[in-house]
């Protein structure tokens, strides 16, 4: 049997070799078409038969939903749906519901919950804007009141040192003791804020406010150096206006009881310097009432 193409012609009888025909290195049986019949390359054929075959199967399967549908009607269906552009049937669905829900709203009662709404909107930002502020204020407050507090302890302190150092220049103590006396005054004095001013006060060993005399007269730094001059005029430098440094109507003799100043004597008679020293020194107060005659 002849074969429709060889590769080599020396494969093929030697009488059946005129048949064939060489064509791009291969030999091809030379036939003549006769009643639709040739000889061709079926391979491609065969392929693209198989690929149609397949496009066929799968446009029947696709085709199988609209089985039984009217072509007619079909026509119309699309037509009337390409009114609608590009509304999908989910969002027609969903406006339909919306208009539905919206035609059985009150208009009234509607502006008045958006307006609520809006107003409680409003209330919580002014609210909290109200909060904010508030805070800062309060800081600012706490912040001004430390100042204040800082700067009001600053004053007490530079108006009791200049107290006390202008009233112990005053005194002439010696050089090389100025600052012992002052450290001594300072031990009893102590400033406070009353009526927004700063007062400077004169405290007992008990750490009470001293008084001159029974009407409340207050003991002021220059009362209190004057009795640490009287008590220590070692301290201190001589004054000539005082002649050796004695007190008038002491006899110029020293202060009673040890440079204590006699609350009983009658040139320095003082009721409160009594009291306080019959409570806090019982012996002491006995001694000075001797050295002044006075008798219990």
């Amino acid at each position: 049997m002849l074969k429709a193409v060889v590769t080599d012609l020396n494969s093929v009888e030697e009488a059946h070799r005129p048949f064939y025909v060489e064509k791009n290195g291969k030999f091809f049986l030379n036939v003549t078409p006769a009643e639709g019949f040739e000889l061709d390359d079926v391979k491609g054929l065969k392929t693209a038969l198989g690929a149609e075959r397949n496009n066929v199967a799968v446009l029947k399967e696709q085709l199988k939903p609209y089985e039984g549908l009217d072509a007619a009607s079909a026509r119309t269906a699309i037509e009337r749906v390409a009114a609608f552009g590009d509304i999908t049937p989910d969002a027609a669905r969903t406006a339909v519901e919306t208009a539905a829900r919206l035609s059985q709203l009150d208009p009234a009662k509607e502006a008045e919950k958006i307006a609520g709404e809006k107003l409680e909107t409003l209330k919580g930002q002014l609210q909290a804007q109200w909060t904010a502020r508030e805070t800062e204020l309060n800081l600012a407050v706490k912040n001004a009141n430390a100042t204040v507090e800082s700067l009001t302890g600053q004053l007490q302190t530079i108006m009791a040192d200049s107290q006390v150092k202008s009233e112990v220049a005053k005194a002439n103590p010696l050089d090389d003791a100025r600052d012992a006396v002052e450290l001594l005054v300072s031990k009893f004095v102590k400033t406070s804020m009353k009526d927004g001013k700063v007062v400077v006060e004169v405290l007992d060993t008990n750490g009470n406010p001293r008084i001159k005399d029974v009407n409340g007269t207050p003991f002021t730094v220059a009362d209190l150096v004057a009795e640490i001059r009287e008590s220590r005029a070692s301290l201190f430098k001589p004054d000539e206006k005082r002649g050796l440094g004695t007190k008038p109507g002491n006899e110029g003799g020293a202060p009673a009881a040890g440079g204590v100043v006699n609350p009983w004597a009658k040139e320095t008679r003082n009721i409160t310097q009594q009291m306080v020293l019959e409570n806090t020194k019982p012996e002491l107060a006995k001694q000075l009432k001797a050295a002044a005659g006075v008798k219990d």
